[in-house]
């Protein structure tokens, strides 16, 4: 054995300095590596709380649209969704269940509409935004037939996301 390393001293510099440089190179993947993992984390996250907001938003919606009743043939006045403008709707929606011809015009009217940077609620008695977290940059509401629909496009962070949905009231039937 002691043939083996009768001249060999000890480790040269050339070896040091390459191993220096190997684990160097290892260290910057793995550092890259990690880099994008937290970029990609922190953009998921993003558009997960976007979402969230977005899909409380238009349940929000959607149900108070489906507690609304009218129809195309129902008197002037009477109907269920009233599109203001492009960013404001309102929803008339009957106090009293079930609905009859006599009791149909008392109603509470739901307004949904952008203010600012958010979208609001007011239901006669408070306003309240239904998406704090977020940023709403554009919002779309259009009545097509007796259907609401529309869009919502909002951002957090640097992301940004579109949510578009469709709603239909409760058809009136009076006998």
């Amino acid at each position: 054995m002691n043939r083996l390393f009768k001249h060999k001293k000890g480790v040269t510099m050339v070896e040091t300095i390459l191993a220096a440089l190997l684990i160097s190179l290892i260290f910057m993947a793995v550092s890259s590596l990690y880099i994008a993992s937290q970029k990609f984390y922190i953009g998921s996250s993003q558009k997960v709380i976007i979402g969230y907001e977005l899909q409380y938003a238009i349940q929000h919606i959607y149900k108070n649209t489906m507690r609304a009743m009218g129809d195309e043939t129902a008197p002037p006045g009477t109907s269920a969704v009233y599109v203001v403008n492009s960013e404001t709707v309102d929803i008339r929606i009957p106090n009293n269940d079930p609905v009859s011809m006599s009791n149909y015009s008392d109603v509470s009217t739901y307004s949904y509409y952008k203010s600012g940077d958010t979208l609001m609620f007011d239901n006669g008695s408070g306003q309240e935004s239904l998406v704090p977290k977020v940023v709403v940059s554009a919002v779309n509401f259009a009545k097509s037939g007796n259907a609401l629909t529309g869009y919502i496009t909002a951002s957090y962070g640097t992301q940004s996301a579109t949510f578009y949905f469709t709603c239909h009231p409760r058809q009136a039937s009076f006998n």
